[in-house]
């Protein structure tokens, strides 16, 4: 399943496209999001980067959050692109939060509040952890030394099943050290992940000024 994100400017409240809840696409949704023919549809398989027009759009870098926040608009971008789109999301950016490294075939980097995590069926045991390693964050980027912003989970602390069961953690392994990164840092980690996928089109947010958690999504 993936869970999307809809809802007020102001990320107040995490509604359902069909019930009031949250939206879960179906299969064939997801068959929609990878043709383009969703309703929900922001960036479009196929398309040229729209920044240099000279090779292929393979990440769509949504700020908006899939149209919770408002400020900066998408933008869908090829590999020569990506960092520089990256490290200008990632420099408007006041807030904290941890990204948990994009793995395998998921097609979505999603941003989740903590306040949201409740909501999308993150357990309890998830949230508390996700709240602690927060508070650990704002020492020296260990690749630069400059102040940090997030904290940067491997494909070691996480299920790789990415279940969503309300009594079966994501998290693991959060006993161990975790890599803290800057904002530039961040960017060009997320670039280089992004592009070792070899995805034909994936969607990522960003973090906003908050405290949250960025997750794979929609394998």
């Amino acid at each position: 399943m993936v869970f999307r994100r809809s809802g007020s400017d102001d990320g107040e409240q995490v509604q359902d496209e069909d019930t009031d809840g949250l939206n879960i696409v179906s299969e064939d949704d997801d068959d929609e999001e990878e043709d383009g023919g969703g309703e929900e549809t922001i960036f479009v398989r196929g398309e040229q980067c729209w920044v240099c027009q000279a090779e292929p759009g393979t990440v769509g870098v949504d700020p908006t959050c899939h149209g919770t926040y408002g400020g900066e608009e998408p933008v869908l971008v090829g590999y020569r692109c990506l960092e520089q789109a990256l490290r200008d999301a990632y420099a408007k950016d006041e807030g904290i939060a941890i990204i948990a490294e994009p793995f395998g075939a998921n097609i979505f980097h999603l941003y989740y509040r903590l306040d949201e995590m409740p909501a999308y069926q993150f357990p309890r045991e998830d949230v508390e952890a996700i709240s602690w390693l927060l508070l650990s964050i704002g020492d020296d980027c260990a690749r630069c030394g400059e102040q940090s912003h997030f904290a940067w989970l491997t494909p070691d602390f996480v299920d790789p099943e990415l279940p969503e069961e309300p009594d079966r953690a994501v998290f693991r392994n959060m006993d161990r050290d975790v890599e803290h990164l800057c904002k530039g840092c961040a960017a060009a980690a997320l670039a280089k992940s992004y592009a070792a996928l070899k995805l034909p089109l994936i969607t990522v947010e960003v973090p906003r000024s908050a405290m949250g958690v960025m997750m794979p999504s929609g394998a």
